[in-house]
């Protein structure tokens, strides 16, 4: 308490004045923070009108019948995110739908089907169909991405344009370009910067735990809705990375970035409860006890770093024999950071010594060694055995695709990129024209990506597929599955029909599998005894109506010989009524 002197008269309490100082730094704080947020407003649009022109273009033209991907598993992923509005607003299980593989259906507790992507981009879906959110989702997914990597960097570095550097080339980052070709569902990387923005200004002391846990939890909970292998390698290198903060730093910033630990776990419990209905449907599916793909054969590659694969502006013809030695595919070859990028890191890394420099690039040097795999592949030859050896004997991570982490070597690079820029350790000139030059290089050249596939809704199908197809019919469209239009008709006729087929599922195969008619047809495979097999199979599974869509004329020369002459023809689209006969 404070005591009064005899006489005199009371006095403010002692601690007032350090309140009211408080108070003021806070509001100044608040004021600073504000001019921040209304700065980083032409970075965010100038990002967004990049993406559109670098990205969407391609189907600017026509935003619901031109997809942003090649042909295959981006069609189930329209698929998705139309069936999960569908479900939702019918109050019927989203984890699993009649639709495909009937007549048993399939079961999507593993099969990556984007349940908050799904809700994200429900206004887009319903209003203008499955494709449209497709394209939405995309350009959003690497906004946010780019956005996210630029808000770390600025609250790393405070430099406004250094920071725009990072997101300039954080928006034709070699991930993007090569899980665009049709993994929608990891491009939902933004998160994980955003979550480590969250953390520094934690340990800045401008964000309350509070805020922290709760924002943290909501970034959990959509990216286990949008990929459970998203979620779970980028915790793994979300603690990681404090890990590292805490060896590099010292003092206040140490207690409270190990601090920060709680706070995040705190928030991933809670993200977890959220993900309820994704763990319960994932645990009904069953957990896969195989990985689905070999980690050896999608890790880094040694030279993918300074070769880009054909998928980049200036990489078709460039070093294509290097090219024909490597394991993966160019999806999954996503390790290029390029000579210029390389150099100008080089340069930084000569020219600095400070705890920020020596914290992002053993965070960078880390993801790196984890990205070779279990062996390290130098020009398609596995060599010595690399660290993630261990992991592949650990449930969950051994489903994991190494290869998948260079995505936090690029965001290091970028980060180092920033702090480059913001501390003139090399000339800004020359940062600026290597930082130009590896964005051109990076820049993805869509055509040789296959952008854009139609994805029409044909004459046929918007004026007559009413009329052929009845409510409840079992209907085998061919080209089958997702490389057909019926998973789009479905869509169409708003799920009143079902179909045969279907995609890949995801970490567990289809059990429709198990008869190898449903396979050959997943396949496409054009030397299956298609004669003998194909009407037994149908009889089997109940099929109504089997309908070939114009142009497939492979699959009209398979049908017609298993089946006979078709019962009508409409527009060129061959109909079979099956429950006629």
């Amino acid at each position: 308490m404070n005591r009064v002197q005899d006489g005199a008269e009371p006095t403010e309490a002692g601690p007032v004045p350090e309140v009211r100082a408080s108070f003021r730094e806070r509001a100044a704080e608040a004021g600073r923070r504000a001019v921040a947020v209304r700065s980083n407003l032409w970075p965010a649009l100038l990002f967004l009108v990049l993406i559109i022109a670098l990205w969407g273009r391609p189907a600017l033209g026509d935003w619901a019948h031109l997809r942003l991907a090649n042909p295959g598993d981006a069609e189930s992923f329209s698929f998705y995110l139309s069936w999960n509005v569908h479900a939702l607003a019918n109050f019927v299980n989203p984890f699993h739908t009649p639709n495909l593989y009937a007549p048993g259906g399939q079961d999507l507790g593993n099969a990556i089907s984007l349940p908050t992507v799904s809700m994200l981009m429900a206004p887009i879906t319903v209003l203008f169909g499955g494709t449209a959110a497709y394209n939405t989702a995309l350009l959003l997914a690497i906004w946010l991405g780019t956005f996210a990597v630029y808000l770390l960097a600025r609250e790393l570095t405070g430099s406004l344009l250094g920071a725009t550097a990072a997101g300039l080339l954080m928006l034709v980052a070699p991930y993007f370009t090569g899980h665009a070709q049709g993994h929608l569902n990891l491009m939902w990387v933004f998160a994980t910067p955003l979550i480590g923005y969250l953390a520094t200004r934690y340990v800045k002391g401008t964000l309350r735990p509070g805020w922290f846990v709760a924002w943290t939890a909501v970034l959990v909970a959509f990216t286990g809705g949008a990929s459970t292998e998203v979620l779970v390698t980028h915790t793994l290198f979300i603690v990681l990375g404090v890990g590292v903060v805490i060896c590099f730093t010292r003092g206040e910033v140490r207690r409270r970035s190990a601090r920060s630990l709680l706070w995040l776990a705190a928030g991933g419990a809670i993200g977890a409860i959220l993900l309820i209905p994704v763990v319960v449907a994932a645990l009904q599916a069953g957990i896969p006890t195989s990985a689905l793909n070999p980690p050896n054969l999608y890790s880094t590659e040694l030279t993918n770093l300074v070769v880009p694969t054909r998928m980049s502006e200036f990489g078709e013809t460039l070093f294509e024999g290097v090219r024909e030695d490597w394991l993966s595919n160019d999806s999954e070859n996503t390790a290029f950071l390029g000579i210029p990028l390389v150099l100008l890191l080089g340069a930084y890394a000569f020219a600095t010594r400070h705890r920020f420099s020596g914290a992002v690039a053993a965070f960078g040097l880390i993801g790196l060694i984890l990205s070779f795999g279990p062996l390290l592949t130098i020009s398609g030859i596995n060599t010595i055995p690399m660290p993630w050896m261990v992991a592949t004997f650990v449930p969950g991570l051994d489903h994991a695709l190494p290869g998948r982490f260079s995505l936090f070597v690029f965001m290091a690079a970028c980060l180092l990129v920033a702090d480059a820029v913001a501390r003139r350790v090399v000339p800004l000139w020359i940062t600026a024209t290597l930082v130009a030059a590896s964005f051109v290089l990076m820049v993805p050249n869509l055509s040789s990506m296959g952008f854009p596939t139609p994805a029409p809704i044909s004459e046929f199908a918007a004026e007559d597929l009413d009329d052929v197809v009845e409510p409840g019919d079992n209907v085998l469209v061919l080209p089958p599955g997702q490389y057909g239009p019926g998973m789009r008709w479905m869509d169409e006729l708003d799920f009143t029909f079902v179909t045969p087929t279907g995609n890949g599922g995801g970490a567990n195969a289809p059990e429709a599998w198990a008869d190898p008619v449903a396979r050959a047809l997943f396949d496409r495979n054009f030397d299956f005894d298609w004669d003998d097999e194909l009407l037994p199979y149908l009889e089997r599974i109940g099929v109504d109506l089997v309908i070939v869509d114009e142009g497939s004329d492979e699959w009209l020369e398979v049908t017609e010989r298993a089946l006979g002459p078709a019962t009508e023809e409409i527009d060129g689209v061959h109909v079979w009524d099956l429950a006629s006969d």
